[in-house]
């Protein structure tokens, strides 16, 4: 039986023959805003109209990102969200951006450089809805 070692030029040129992967912006967007339905007090992104936070596009859905991927395996995300009210927005956002930036790195392979996050609005709690009796 004869046992063969590979160098380590050859595992290299093995990959590269074998081709690339390209993860595109929109997959790295979509990933992103799965990520962040993992993490408690964090909601929908508001619109805001003269510095009022309304109903828009992302109101009934979940955060929005928006996400840029370079060509050396880096990512930069732009987060918009909301955060529940009295929760602390310094800690809630922390946590946003670590988790996005491990889970991202973990699903894609890509490292997450920046995280920009703009809180849009503050949510009331969640509160039971009243019956009449």
């Amino acid at each position: 039986m004869d046992t063969a070692i590979t160098t380590s030029a050859e595992r290299d040129s093995g990959a590269a023959q074998r081709g690339i992967t390209t993860i595109s912006d929109r997959t790295v967007e979509r990933i992103a805003t799965r990520v962040l339905t993992e993490v408690e007090n964090i909601g929908p992104a508001s619109g805001r109209l003269l510095g009022i936070a309304v109903p828009g596009e992302h109101s009934e859905g979940s955060a929005h990102v928006a996400a840029k991927v370079g060509g050396d395996s880096v990512a930069v995300l732009d987060v918009r969200l909301s955060v529940a009210y009295p929760q602390s927005v310094a800690h809630t956002t922390e946590d946003a951006r670590a988790r996005l930036v491990r889970r991202v790195a973990d699903l894609t392979g890509l490292t997450v450089t920046r995280v920009d996050i703009t809180v849009t609005a503050l949510r009331a709690p969640d509160s039971p809805t009243r019956r009449v009796r």
